[in-house]
């Protein structure tokens, strides 16, 4: 090969084969492994939410569009019910109707906890009152239920009246 004379046609691709072969490989090695998404933590690894209040708490429920049948006022006995304990749930209803109770009127409520959905014992019509002026029936009822699960990321209870006339009102209460 003649010194002043060009490289040939073969060295040259050779040569950037090679070179081609030198840039894959120093990517390939230097480039970072991508980072895996991170993966769901299980409720049970996840810290427990802190508890709204403690003790016996009351609810006094306001509405700016208020129905003829209404929940005025819940109490929950305690709010802080340990496991195999019982809680007492005491539902103040407003029925501007005036309706009579019958066997299709009450309370219910059903318990969102972590693991389950749990209905109160059936409620119990504990008075019933007319208001001063005698437009509306007033009516308090009481229920319990006894909690057999962990409330540390879900506790609500969602409670609901229904008057003589089939018409339903009904509140949700989120404790975490």
């Amino acid at each position: 090969m003649n010194p002043t004379q060009p490289l040939s046609k073969k060295t040259m691709g050779i040569l950037a084969l090679l070179l081609v072969i030198a840039a894959v490989i120093y990517f390939g090695v230097t480039k970072q492994p991508k980072e895996a998404p991170l993966a769901e933590v299980p409720d049970l690894l996840k810290p427990c939410l802190p508890l709204r209040g403690t003790g016996k708490q009351i609810y006094e429920i306001k509405t700016d569009n208020p129905k003829v049948l209404g929940i005025v006022q819940v109490d929950v006995d305690p709010i802080d019910v340990e496991e195999g304990e019982t809680q007492i749930i005491t539902v103040k209803v407003k029925d501007d109707g005036n309706n009579t109770i019958t066997k299709k009127s009450g309370v219910t409520a059903s318990i969102q906890t972590d693991n389950k959905n749990t209905a109160a014992v059936a409620f119990v019509m504990r008075l019933a009152e007319d208001s001063e002026d005698g437009s509306s029936l007033f009516t308090i009822w009481e229920g319990s239920w006894l909690r057999d699960d962990t409330n540390c990321h879900t506790y609500m209870e969602t409670i609901t009246a229904t008057n003589d006339k089939g018409e339903e009102a009904f509140v949700d209460l989120s404790f975490k």
